[in-house]
């Protein structure tokens, strides 16, 4: 984003705050002047920026501008070609807490998905506000809009667990109690005898 910002033109630290906060709008949260100023030195130690300080009229403090560079504009590119992708891939911790309700019972099952109902749809309640809120503001109510949809996919994965409440979801025969690392288990559910692993059952459709 800072880089987006200053392919548009030059730019100060407090102005790129600003207008990334206003981009995103109010439900990201403010950013950490700090956490930008870090972000900004490492892009000209990376050579991707460059800075200059420039004086300001009456008693104001001089400021330092931020430019970008060939390579930052390179860097860019690259990133706006990459995919978005899961950076855990597909380890969840609603599938997760889904397969450890399974071990104790479909009423389980059934008790965690209705508590994760109810926070999602405060969740979609809150952000529908907010879009009519911002509805003038393009930047925002696309953002908004996007938390919506994904509120909508998760709400349709409740429904997915919902529907195998009474389902063997995890088969608990095989030889190790270990989690996909390899590591022993400290997250199951209940006390289990040793030499057992967790595996997701096949064939449950």
């Amino acid at each position: 984003m800072i880089l987006a910002l200053l392919e548009r033109g030059p730019s100060h630290g407090w102005q790129m705050k600003s207008r990334i906060e206003a981009a995103l709008g109010p439900e990201y949260g403010g950013l950490n002047k700090g956490y930008i100023y870090e972000v900004i030195h490492k892009m000209e130690r990376e050579g991707t920026i460059t800075s200059h300080v420039e004086a300001q009229d009456g008693s104001r403090p001089a400021r330092s501008v931020h430019e970008i560079t060939a390579a930052g504009r390179a860097e860019l590119t690259d990133w706006l070609a990459d995919p978005v992708t899961r950076s855990a891939g597909f380890r969840d911790e609603f599938v997760q807490k889904v397969l450890a309700a399974s071990l104790r019972s479909a009423d389980d099952v059934r008790l965690f998905c209705r508590v994760q109902r109810h926070t999602l749809l405060a969740q979609a309640r809150t952000l529908q506000a907010l879009r009519r809120e911002r509805n003038d503001d393009p930047g925002a109510a696309f953002t908004i809009e996007v938390a919506i949809l994904r509120i909508q996919a998760e709400l349709e994965c409740v429904e997915a667990a919902e529907a195998r409440a009474g389902q063997q979801l995890v088969d608990v025969s095989a030889a190790a109690e270990l989690d996909m690392d390899g590591r022993e288990s400290v997250d199951a559910p209940a006390p289990m005898p040793q030499r057992r692993t967790w595996r997701a059952a096949s064939g449950n459709r």
